[in-house]
């Protein structure tokens, strides 16, 4: 199953497993939510289709970027950086194994500390 590795300035933000389709904005309707004042309230859209999954901007104001280049409507494929914002979206194939583990440590109620499920 393909992922979105939501990333800023460098640093992991999140994962997100894609099924269908994944909405990507500032609004909380969202099932990406970016609090950025640099995307907007329905900023993009990634869905499958029959040549794989394809982003599609939603008439945003600062646009999406695939590998750098402004699209409307594109497919992504493994390793392409999708910027949305000042945010980096990379399409993932699967999870390596280190990005795995980090999906797995769980913040505890107690300040400071963290656990794994396992």
């Amino acid at each position: 199953m393909p992922y979105i590795h939501h990333q800023l300035n460098g640093a992991s933000i999140c994962h997100y497993e894609l099924a269908d389709s994944l909405t990507i904005g500032r609004s909380s309707d969202n099932q990406l939510v970016i609090d950025d004042a640099t995307v907007s309230g329905h900023h993009a859209v990634i869905e499958k289709t029959a040549e794989g999954y394809q982003i599609r901007d939603l008439d945003s104001t600062n646009g999406v970027f695939v590998n750098g280049q402004r699209v409307s409507n594109r497919v992504i494929g493994v390793d392409d950086t999708v910027v949305i914002g000042t945010h980096d979206l990379q399409f993932l194939d699967n999870l390596s194994d280190a990005l795995q583990k980090t999906l797995k440590i769980k913040k505890s109620w107690i300040p400071g500390v963290y656990y794994t499920a396992e």
